[in-house]
């Protein structure tokens, strides 16, 4: 039975590898492309600033951590916007060099997994964005945050439900919706296994080594990491950040395509299932 389900899984992989309804065409040349995926990534920025203005969370005249900021590609920008003062934080030592060769009026840092590397009740404003649901320990990160955060101060989380149509991030050889609903861990990453074999897979940048040889095989556990994905849902979010002593405000967005169901992100039971990303804010006392 299994080999049915990894062989029909494979051929609706095929049949929506040339669509968008996992990848924009945008999205698809930066994943292709090292200068256009930079590109792509300091794009985000806008996405973020977006939100901080909808939400209520500034940036300007503050002291803002980017935390999980990687290689720095968006946090460069966030000078921009008229922050006192910004900082980079993430456990990849390797990124944080990376970061610090951009030569951005940025200081970045280089973290372990359960501490922040910052003095107590030093920050203004914390943004953390396509970052928590990597984190194998939210409650624990987000009581980090408020030993760092000022008391008036808050933090804007972006990230993903593990409902979210593509949530085990496998969409350039698994575009199928909710695919690691359909059928086994162990089904799903054989059927992404055999599309990366196939004739018709499109490779992209993250298929070559560093002399640019293609990787002779991949997809070959059995099982999702959990220390990649921690596969948490909206409402273990908020526990986490509950538990941590925040008051959170939550808002899911829709998902691409399906911006009709934006009435439906209300309906508790279907938020997770219909929200393509959801930001959290977390503040001290009542969220609104």
């Amino acid at each position: 039975m299994s080999i049915i389900a990894e062989r029909t899984l494979t051929a609706l992989a095929r049949l929506l590898s040339r669509s968008e309804v996992a990848h924009s065409t945008e999205m698809k040349e930066a994943l292709r492309d090292a200068k256009l995926q930079e590109q792509y990534r300091a794009h985000e920025l806008e996405r973020v600033t977006a939100a901080a203005e909808r939400y209520r969370v500034p940036i300007a005249d503050r002291i803002v951590l980017d935390l999980g900021c990687n290689d720095g590609a968006l946090t460069v920008g966030i000078p921009q916007l008229g922050a006192r003062e910004v900082i980079g934080v993430d456990v990849d030592a390797r990124a944080i060099e990376l970061a610090v060769r951009r030569g951005a009026p940025v200081r970045f840092l280089a973290s372990s997994v359960d501490r922040i590397p910052l003095p107590d009740a030093s920050i203004d404003t914390a943004i953390s964005y396509d970052v928590f649901e990597h984190v194998a320990h939210p409650e624990m990160l987000a009581r980090e945050l408020a030993r760092v955060v000022r008391k008036d101060g808050a933090v804007l989380i972006g990230t993903w439900s593990w409902c979210h149509p593509f949530a085990p991030h496998l969409w350039a050889v698994m575009p199928v919706p909710w695919a690691h609903f359909l059928v086994s861990e162990r089904t799903l990453l054989a059927a992404c296994r055999r599309v990366y074999h196939s004739p018709w897979y499109v490779p992209n940048r993250y298929d070559f080594d560093a002399s640019g040889q293609r990787r002779p095989d991949k997809y070959t556990e059995t099982a999702l990491s959990r220390d990649y994905l921690n596969q948490y849902r909206i409402r273990d979010f908020e526990r986490a950040f509950a538990a941590a002593g925040w008051s959170i405000e939550t808002y899911p967005l829709p998902f691409g395509s399906l911006r009709w169901t934006a009435p439906l992100l209300s309906v508790r039971p279907l938020t997770d299932w219909l929200s393509g990303y959801v930001w959290f804010v977390l503040r001290r006392g009542t969220a609104n």
